[in-house]
């Protein structure tokens, strides 16, 4: 039932965008169909695929089709989205999600297999009830049917699931997240579109290029697969409403419009694509460089240049930073005893602990081997030691599983620096002190905090 609605309204929308007398210039239901079986293949069942064929039948005869053209119509339709759906089953997942940017290609090939199939099997209907040549019914369905598909799949196939969806609009729309300068581009797109619609003429479908590709620059893939369907609806419907069906010039012009229509949409997705690549491999590249690969936190290179610039900011403003220096208690027995993969273990587990104690501004990063360092900022010196034993009391109700064993006990010694230091402290300085803090905390017995405050270098 669901994906006969689904189509029913699709295919309803089509009937009410066609002119008068004529088959639609717009029929987006199979491209629709298509990704949603794409998206969903547990829906591709014979309930599916019935399902459907109700969609098609059901908005026909509401529009008032007779029966032979109706079930002629809707074999081609429901052609276009199996042979499309049996194609992408071909491909890999990440290019079925159009997520790099030669998954562009299989989308033309695939959009131009389809549509050549449904001109195959539907084109005749063109030749009976319209009254075209077998060439001309061949080329009406395939450029129908190559345009819908290009401009409405790649919307389907990179939509987030719909919580994900709701998430990243309440981002949007917190005050925190929204930033004026983002709607420049979907600005100057609708502001190019309106122009080309008043200037009209054989250029208007080129008009709105610059700003598409603002869009797939400035947003995401998904993002710009919805604008370009947008645009593509207004390249079919309000563009073509100039030409008059019947007329010697109709055909011709329709055919190369939706060829120009198809075409045109590919480009904003593969920009959009290649920018999504381009983002995941820099973001790829600043993990290898500032993420320590076994805890997720930083790297000593990175936490150091962030802590210097964090702490000059700091000083500057008077503001008191506090270092720590977190050893986990007697690990190399831990090493000896269990094994290095446990030991392993055991760093990734304390660190993903400590980060879900700190603020998302504080810095933590692994110095070497079991030692920790964390920079924070803005606290005063009980509120200081109070995250120190939060962070003890919270590594210390740790149990880390080992096999048949019982679960294997951590303890950390934590040592601490607080201040403002002076024109002379440096990070260095602060280091030293801090380690200072954790060796007497280590030969004060362990598994505790041991602060001082920081002197001027």
């Amino acid at each position: 039932m669901l994906v006969a609605g689904i189509v029913f309204a699709a295919a309803l929308f089509g009937h009410l965008t066609r002119p008068l007398g004529f088959l639609s210039t717009f029929w987006p239901a199979n491209a629709l169909l298509m990704g949603v079986m794409v998206r969903n293949p547990g829906w591709a069942g014979p309930l599916g695929w019935a399902g459907a064929a109700a969609g098609y039948l059901a908005a026909d005869f509401a529009m008032g089709g007779g029966i032979g053209i109706t079930l002629w119509l809707t074999a081609g339709n429901l052609t276009t989205a199996s042979v499309g759906y049996l194609l992408f089953q071909r491909v890999s997942s990440p290019d079925r999600r159009l997520e790099r940017p030669q998954s562009l290609l299989f989308l033309l090939l695939i959009a131009f297999a389809a549509a050549a199939a449904a001109a195959t099997v539907g084109g005749g209907c063109l030749v009976v009830y319209f009254g075209q040549s077998p060439m001309q019914a061949f080329e009406f369905f395939l450029t129908s049917e190559f345009s819908s598909n290009l401009v409405v799949l790649p919307m389907v196939l990179t939509a987030p699931p719909l919580a994900e969806l709701a998430k990243r609009l309440a981002a949007q729309a917190a005050p925190v997240g929204w930033r004026p300068n983002a709607i420049l581009p979907g600005v100057a797109l609708l502001a190019s579109i309106l122009v080309a619609t008043a200037i009209g003429g054989t250029g208007a479908i080129a008009m709105p290029v610059p700003a598409i590709l603002w869009c797939a620059l400035s947003y995401g893939i998904f993002p710009t697969a919805l604008l370009t369907f947008g645009l593509g609806l207004w390249q079919s419907t309000v563009l073509l409403s100039a030409l008059t069906p019947g007329t010697p010039e109709y055909a011709a012009a329709l055919t190369s419009h939706r060829f120009g229509v198809a075409l045109f949409s590919l480009g904003p997705i593969m920009v959009a694509a290649i920018n999504a690549a381009r983002s995941r491999l820099l973001s790829e590249l600043d993990l290898a460089a500032n993420q320590d690969v076994l805890t997720r936190t930083l790297s000593r290179r990175a936490f150091l240049a962030r802590s210097e610039a964090v702490l000059e900011q700091n000083l500057a403003e008077s503001r008191p930073v506090a270092l720590f220096m977190l050893d986990v208690d007697r690990f190399k027995l831990i090493n000896d005893e269990f094994g290095h993969a446990i030991g392993d273990e055991v760093l990734a587990t304390l660190a993903e602990r400590i980060s879900e104690l700190l603020r998302r501004d504080d810095l933590f990063g692994r110095i070497g081997g079991e030692e920790f360092a964390i920079l924070v900022s803005g606290l005063t010196q009980p509120a200081t030691l109070a995250l120190a034993e939060r962070l003890r009391d919270g590594c210390a109700r740790l149990r880390v599983p080992v096999g048949r064993a019982e679960p294997l006990a951590l303890t950390v010694s934590i040592g601490v620096v607080w201040g403002t230091g002076g024109p002379a402290s440096s990070l260095q300085h602060l280091l030293k002190q801090a380690d200072d803090a954790l060796y007497r905390a280590k030969r004060a017995g362990r598994d505790r905090v041991v602060d001082e405050t920081l002197q001027a270098a």
